[in-house]
């Protein structure tokens, strides 16, 4: 029986009382919260990341615009679309002949991604600074010609400024360096 005990009926109070612990009640008519007015102070933001996050950036081609990559020849009209989570914005490379590569830059924005949360490309994970943000890269490798630059905007989001078709990885790091430092960074949310 008192096997029977421990085994049955024991989980059953631990559980009921758990349960009522967590169900009360409390009498009025529910509200939404009131947001913080433009009076009131808000809580201070870390100025290492930037900004409390990427919720207030509405539109990923707001961040890149075509004639920030007129330095690196002429691009399609872009191309908005979510990839693996990601609100993005691409631009393709117009290319003179079938044989000739065509570039690709984009950003993408990661909600509930930090970017300590970046993927290794082949070619590692290396810490970089761009305009003052603790931001990480990473390379393709030998046979992957891409690089992707992860810009940290708060504590748990980042938009990622990535490139593929360049002639080498290196290449691809340098551009979406130049481009995440001229363009993209600029526009995220301050802290």
């Amino acid at each position: 029986m008192s096997k029977l005990l421990v085994r049955v009926v024991l989980p059953l109070v631990a559980g009921g009382a758990l349960l009522a612990g967590c169900t009360t009640t409390q009498e009025g008519t529910a509200s939404p919260a009131q947001s913080p007015s433009a009076s009131e102070p808000s809580s201070p933001e870390s100025s290492s990341s930037g900004g409390g996050g990427t919720q207030s950036i509405t539109d990923a081609c707001s961040l890149l615009e075509m004639s920030d990559l007129s330095s690196y020849g002429k691009f399609h009209d872009p191309v908005k679309q979510t990839i693996g989570g990601a609100r993005s914005c691409s631009y393709r490379q117009e290319i003179a002949s079938a044989s000739d590569d065509s570039k690709v830059i984009g950003v993408g924005i990661r909600d509930t991604a930090s970017v300590a949360q970046v993927n290794d490309n082949g070619g590692g994970v290396v810490d970089k600074d761009i305009n003052g943000r603790k931001a990480k890269e990473a390379p393709g490798d030998a046979t992957l010609p891409a690089c992707t630059l992860a810009i940290p905007v708060g504590d748990a989001s980042r938009v990622d400024v990535s490139l593929t078709g360049a002639d080498s990885a290196e290449e691809a790091c340098q551009i979406a360096e130049a481009v995440a430092k001229a363009a993209v960074e600029p526009r995220l949310p301050k802290g």
